[in-house]
Formats: C-alpha cells, sequence, structure tokens
C-alpha cells in the first residue's frame, strides 16, 4: 500500500499535475491523521477498559473487607453491650456482692477492652489507584476514600484514649496484693471490697463509660451504617458492569 501511494505521487509529479498532487498529499495526510486518531482511540480504550477491571477488583476487595468488618463490630458491639449494664449497676451504687460472685465479667471490667480492628486492604489500594480517575472520574472511589479516611480517624482517636486509660488503670492497680489474682481472673475478697466501697473504682469506671457507651459505640454503630450502605452501592456497580 505504501508502495502504491509512492508510485502514485511519482507519477503526478512527473506528469506536473500540481493541484492533483497537493489534493492527493493533502488526503494522504488526513488519512495518516484518522489512522493515528483511531490507534489512539483504540489504546485509550484498551486503557480505560483495563483501568475499569482493576477498579472493580478492588471493589471487590473493598467489599470483602467490609462483610469481614461487619463480624467484627458485631463482636465488639456484643461485648460492650454485655458490660453495659454492670457499669451502670457501679455507677448507681447497685452492685452487690451476689452480682460479683455470679458475674465474671465484673472482676475484668476495667482490665478487658475490645476494639475494632478495620480491614483496611481495598482502602490503601483504592489511596494507591490512578488518582486523576479516582478523584475526578469515580464518585463510588472518591465516596469510599472519605467513609474510610474518617471512620479509621475517629475510631482510632477513642481507641487510643481507650487503651492509654487501661494502662494508667494497671499501673495504678499493679501494686496491690489482689492484682495477680484479678489478672488471672480468680476471686479475691479485698477486690470484691474495693468494687463496693471505694470512689476510685467508681470513678474509675464512671470514665471508662464515657468512653465506650457516650464515644465509642457510637463511633461504631455509625461505622457499620455506613459500611452497610457503602457495600451496597459497590454491589450495584459490580452487578451493572
Amino acid at each position: 500500500m505504501i508502495h502504491f501511494f509512492r508510485r502514485l505521487r511519482q507519477n503526478l509529479l512527473k506528469e506536473e499535475k500540481t493541484n492533483k498532487y497537493l489534493k492527493y498529499a493533502i488526503g494522504e495526510i488526513v488519512l495518516v491523521v484518522i489512522g493515528i486518531l483511531i490507534a489512539l482511540s483504540i489504546n485509550n480504550w484498551n486503557q480505560s477498559r483495563q483501568k475499569s477491571k482493576v477498579l472493580n477488583n478492588i471493589y471487590r476487595t473493598v467489599a470483602e473487607d467490609l462483610k469481614n468488618d461487619s463480624s467484627e463490630v458485631a463482636m465488639v458491639l456484643n461485648f460492650m453491650h454485655e458490660r453495659k449494664a454492670i457499669f451502670e449497676k457501679i455507677l448507681n451504687d447497685s452492685l452487690k456482692v451476689q452480682d460479683i460472685e455470679e458475674n465474671d465479667i465484673i472482676s475484668s471490667i476495667l482490665t478487658d477492652i475490645r476494639v475494632l480492628n478495620i480491614e483496611k486492604r481495598g482502602y490503601n489500594l483504592l489511596g494507591r489507584f490512578d488518582e486523576n480517575m479516582v478523584g475526578e472520574k469515580d464518585s463510588l472511589a472518591f465516596r469510599i476514600i472519605n467513609f474510610y479516611g474518617s471512620s479509621i480517624f475517629f475510631a482510632e482517636k477513642v481507641e487510643t484514649i481507650i487503651i492509654d486509660d487501661l494502662i494508667k488503670t494497671n499501673d495504678r492497680w499493679k501494686n496491690q496484693d489482689w492484682y495477680a489474682n484479678i489478672m488471672q481472673n480468680k476471686k479475691d475478697v479485698t477486690f470484691t471490697n474495693y468494687m463496693l466501697t471505694n470512689k476510685e473504682f467508681k470513678n474509675l469506671c464512671a470514665f471508662r463509660y464515657s468512653i465506650f457507651y457516650e464515644n465509642y459505640v457510637p463511633t461504631i454503630e455509625q461505622f457499620q451504617r455506613g459500611s452497610e450502605r457503602i457495600l451496597e452501592a459497590i454491589n450495584t456497580r459490580l452487578d451493572t458492569n
């Protein structure tokens, strides 16, 4: 084909048909430009298709993370709800010796915690993905990044306070004679008396209650509701594609 165009060009020059040659040259340029544009269009289409494929795989990872988080959230909330009534008994001065003897949780009310470990695989992959595509062309990706960013920030802030309070409580108690027993979940009469009569124990419980039920539980529940909406949006996107 190239040889054909070359011969045709040479014949036109030899015959001094300038106008025809110019028209032919312009036509040849147009054909070349069209060919380049078609090639670029195909290349861009392939790249876009590949990016969409990668992004959908990331969405599947995010969806799997959210499903795992759902189980984790359920366990943490169950842990908190099991202890709420105990905290309220302590704060209302209605805790009895019988309660302590019949419920092993009470002795570890301030030494046992459970915090949420949010899965970040999909979130991290999404953060490293093509920023132009994520930021400008895909609202779902932008929504997911914002959701995780705010959820992780607030959850980790409260978790830092919880863990710091746990460390301080252990430091406060570790020189007490009953400390070894309660760390092994053993009953101790002295510690029982401490829980029933000492204002320090009540104050420590009041602070922990505030962290758990006024800050951490609402944060986790908000994460739970948000993750359900994100998961629904991801499933819709994958079903559409």
